[in-house]
This record gives structure tokens, C-alpha cells and sequence, in this order.
């Protein structure tokens, strides 16, 4: 392993957003020489050089310069242009030896990257995520790796810079990204189980405190409902920081995989047009609690939250 002064290797991040930001973070105030590219916003990429990151003006200086690069984009066709970027045709020597993709990709877009980049002679390991922005800060994200095992090993202490568990997913690249898919189902799920609730609570002019002290104290009660409630409860449209265009991308790949597979997906089918109808209506860069307000305005009712705030 190809190691700097400091006894680590250089560490490339690229997607330094609602949750890239706080991992690299972590990298540089953990020890690794970070080298960081621009990012719609600046905020990001001013405040880790202020905290002793290099910034780069290309992908192709990142992949000169690092020795692994950390992706954290939007999804599958941000990944592959990432990629080219960094390793593409005519691409040849450099110091990048691997990829580690974060993002919320397709598994079967993951696996063709590491096929391609393994005839290069460099790795791709899939790490998506789960949790917070703000357990990415504290770096304590949840990850599951795939990919090769001796890759796995070699870059587990840099997945720990940003994660506070690390589960390891038996399988190829694009393993650890379905599982990604099929856990982001379930997160999404419940957050359309619930705007349906919430729903229905406006329609029977009801509290909607009174349904939160309900599921609160019944098997029900977990860390998603708490969130999504203070929505309706609270008008805090962001106490999960997932944009409703991104949960539908989301649930579109995993319908993909699912038919793919041939396995049925009744219930994930009514999310998606949920969601379609959603982003159809202007609600796309609205975050996940308030999904309820699909449900209010396909019912004629008014959002949630802005009697709230």
C-alpha cells in the first residue's frame, strides 16, 4: 500500500453532499491526506480545505494524485461518468488503485464497473450507506461492503472513518448495492405507510399528535416513525434528509432489480406511483416526511407543517 508522510494513503472524495460532506470530514480529521473536487455547492469544498484538504480541478488530477477514491453521487449514471472520469479509455498509470462507491447505485451497473476496471488492474468495492447527514458528521454510518474480500480488507479502516458498522456482504460488486435497494424499499415503504396515516388523520380533522402517542407505545414505534412524525406533528419538513425525486429513484431501481429477478413487488409498485404523482406535482426536492403532503393534496387537503413551523 502506497502511503504518504503521514503512514496512510491519499484518499480521493468525490459527491461532497448532504452526507459526502461529513465523511470527508472524518477522512482528513482521522489522519488520510484528502484530496477533494469542486461541488455545486462551496460551502463543502472550502470548509474540508479549511481543514487541510488539497482540492483537485479534475478527476483525472484525483486519479494522478490518490490512491482510492471514496464516490458518493446520486445514483448509477453519476457513478459511471465518475468512473470514466477517473479510469477511462486511454486512462494509464496514476496512483489509483481502487474506487469505493457509496453511492446508491445498480448492482448491475456496479458489476460491469468492476469487471471493466479490474482488467485495468484496479478494484471496485460497492459501500453503500444507511443512516443520517448528521451520523455521517459524527461518523457513525452503517455500510455493507461487497467486492473483492482482499479489497474489502485493505481499505476497512478508511470505511471506518465514516462508519461506525461495517457488515460484510457475501458476493461480488453490486451485492452490498442490492441490499442497499431492498433496505431502501423498506425505509420508503414506511415512509408511504405512514403519509397514507397521516392522511387519513387530516381527513378526520384528528390530532396527528394523538396518532404519533399511539404508535409511539405500540410494536410499531421505531427511529422512521419518530422522524417522519415531526413533520405533521411539528412542521420540521427535515428531520430525514432525503429528497422525494431521490426515494423515487430509489424504489425505480430496486423495481428494476425485482423484475430482473422476477420477483413480485405489489407493495412496492404503490410507492412508486405515490411518488410518481408526487414529483408530478412539484414535490420532488421535498424531503421524505413529507410525503404526507402526496397523500393531503391527492385528497384535495392542505399540506402538513406550515400551521407547524
Amino acid at each position: 500500500m502506497a502511503a504518504t508522510e503521514t503512514g496512510k494513503p491519499v484518499v480521493g472524495f468525490v459527491g461532497v453532499g448532504l452526507m459526502g460532506w461529513g465523511m470527508a470530514k472524518n477522512v482528513v480529521e482521522k489522519g488520510w491526506p484528502l484530496r477533494v473536487i469542486a461541488h455545486r455547492k462551496r460551502e463543502a469544498v472550502n470548509d474540508l480545505v479549511g481543514r487541510g484538504a488539497v482540492e483537485v480541478s479534475s478527476l483525472s488530477d484525483m486519479a494522478e494524485q490518490c490512491d482510492v477514491v471514496a464516490l458518493c453521487v446520486t445514483g448509477a449514471p453519476q457513478v459511471q461518468a465518475t468512473v470514466e472520469g477517473l479510469v477511462g479509455e486511454g486512462r494509464e498509470g496514476g496512483r489509483l488503485r481502487a474506487i469505493i462507491d457509496t453511492s446508491t447505485s445498480e448492482p448491475e451497473v456496479t458489476a460491469l464497473l468492476a469487471t471493466e476496471m479490474a482488467a485495468r488492474g484496479l478494484t471496485l468495492i460497492d459501500a453503500p450507506l444507511s443512516r443520517t447527514p448528521s451520523h455521517a458528521w459524527d461518523g457513525e454510518l452503517t455500510t455493507y461492503v461487497a467486492g473483492d474480500a482482499a479489497a474489502r480488507d485493505e481499505w476497512r479502516g478508511l470505511l471506518g472513518a465514516w462508519a461506525s458498522v461495517v457488515i460484510d456482504v457475501d458476493g461480488p460488486a453490486g451485492a452490498a448495492h442490492a441490499f442497499k435497494l431492498i433496505n431502501n424499499s423498506i425505509a420508503v415503504g414506511y415512509a408511504a405507510v405512514w403519509s397514507e396515516a397521516f392522511a387519513m388523520v387530516k381527513r378526520l380533522g384528528a390530532d396527528p399528535n394523538t396518532l404519533r402517542e399511539i404508535v409511539t407505545n405500540s410494536g410499531m414505534n421505531c427511529g422512521n416513525f419518530q422522524n417522519f412524525a415531526k413533520y405533521p406533528c411539528e412542521g420540521v419538513p427535515d428531520a430525514h434528509k432525503f429528497a422525494l425525486v431521490n426515494c423515487l429513484k430509489d424504489i425505480t431501481y430496486y423495481s428494476r432489480m425485482a423484475d430482473a429477478k422476477g420477483s413480485v413487488r405489489l407493495v412496492s409498485a404503490g410507492v412508486a406511483e405515490a411518488l410518481k404523482a408526487g414529483v408530478n406535482l412539484g414535490m420532488g426536492e421535498k424531503m421524505m416526511p413529507q410525503m404526507s403532503d402526496i397523500f393531503a393534496a391527492l385528497n384535495g387537503d392542505e399540506p402538513w407543517g406550515e400551521d407547524k413551523a
